[in-house]
């Protein structure tokens, strides 16, 4: 039997997502103001990266101090930069930091993202994302 999905199962949790592909448009590429609702998403996403690294034990192995926050931070810029086209310099001044730092940042991300786990997670956090920006009931 092949690894399909059979009619009347639940579908497996944990998939293999596909990394979003994202292209800017010339709207995306315009620096705009950054808006308390956007940094409040910003805020949100780092915090389920956070939830979500401590549940699935990725980071066990790493000491739970300085190195992890800064993952977590990287891949919550990442996230906001893709999920949220979110050019970097907003997605830097959410989280306090240079745009350099989130150019940083994302290359990082996607240079782990050959691990199949490491992209697993990062997709989901991805879809969570896109989940809490559909709650929201509004482009913001």
């Amino acid at each position: 039997m092949t690894n399909e999905h059979m009619p009347g199962t639940p579908e497996p949790i944990l998939t293999h997502a596909p990394p979003v592909e994202w292209s800017p448009d010339a709207e995306d590429l315009v620096e705009r103001p950054l808006t308390p609702e956007r940094r409040l998403l910003c805020m949100i996403v780092r915090q389920l990266t956070e939830e979500l690294l401590r549940a699935t034990g990725l980071e066990q192995d790493q000491d739970p101090g300085r190195r992890a926050t800064s993952h977590v931070r990287q891949v919550a810029m990442y996230v906001c930069h893709v999920a949220y086209s979110m050019p970097m310099g907003e997605v830097a001044e959410a989280f306090g930091r240079d745009r350099s730092t989130v150019g940083h940042a994302c290359r990082m991300v996607e240079d782990r993202r050959d691990d199949r786990a490491y992209d697993t997670f990062v997709a989901i956090v991805e879809r969570m994302a896109s989940a809490v920006h559909l709650l929201s009931g509004r482009r913001i």
